[in-house]
């Protein structure tokens, strides 16, 4: 009995030794400073991109793809016509399905005719003719125009300006609550941003096609680019 309380202290010094070993051995965790901030930048749109269709229906499947590509030649060359030497259109998809009317339940579905739909994808850099290609698209064949979704060819280089921003705002944090604390910056730990994918649309709403109307006005205004910075400051006296 008093053999194994002996070998029970033993194993308990030797543990609280080691222990005090590593943690007298081990460098010291330094003290920290965690903050958020958030940076943005303004900047007009420089690119609309618009979603037209050209929808046909007839009898029979043939005659509405027929119908369909005679409008769709129609309409792109009506456009190329307005377009600037940047802009461009490319088809997005191309279908052609059955219409259905239900009976009953006792009676299978009857096909009455046949619908073609061809997408295209219109990307406008000259804003100033965004208007004048919508109206045109109007006009000479597009059953639906969605748009416009606005873009920005430099992006990148916004979400990095916004990115400084936002760094500039977390260091000038870090650096008011270390002094309030008596303390002092002694340097970045560790960063981590996040960049808000941006795309800038518009109010995304499908025109039918109608008759012909007063030109169509488009205002451009600022979109916000944003980021989102979280940064780790160690500080010291």
């Amino acid at each position: 009995m008093g053999n194994t309380m002996l070998l029970r202290l033993l194993i308990m010094l030797s543990v609280m030794l080691v222990s005090s070993g590593a943690v007298l051995g081990a460098e010291p965790v330094p003290s920290t400073i965690n903050v958020d901030a958030e940076g943005k930048v303004l900047a007009k749109p420089d690119l609309a991109i618009l979603d037209l269709e050209v929808e046909t229906q007839a009898p029979q499947a043939q005659a509405a793809a027929g119908e369909n590509a005679r409008r769709s030649e129609g309409l792109l060359q009506a456009l190329k016509k307005v377009f600037g030497p940047e802009e461009k259109v490319q088809s997005l998809s191309y279908r052609l399905t059955p219409l259905r009317s239900y009976q009953s339940k006792t009676k299978p579905e009857a096909v009455t005719g046949y619908q073609a739909i061809h997408r295209f994808k219109v990307e406008v850099k000259d804003l100033a003719r965004l208007g004048t290609v919508m109206d045109s698209a109007f006009q000479n064949g597009a059953s639906r125009v969605n748009g416009p979704y606005w873009g920005h060819s430099r992006l990148e280089e916004l979400q990095r300006q916004a990115a400084v921003e936002a760094y500039a705002k977390a260091r000038r944090l870090a650096e008011a609550l270390a002094q309030a604390g008596g303390v002092k910056i002694k340097g970045l730990q560790k960063l981590t941003t996040h960049q808000q994918i941006f795309y800038p649309r518009g109010p995304g709403e499908a025109y039918l096609k109608a008759a012909p109307a007063p030109p169509t006005p488009v205002e451009v205004g600022e979109e916000e680019i944003k980021a989102h910075v979280a940064a780790v400051f160690e500080v010291g006296p």
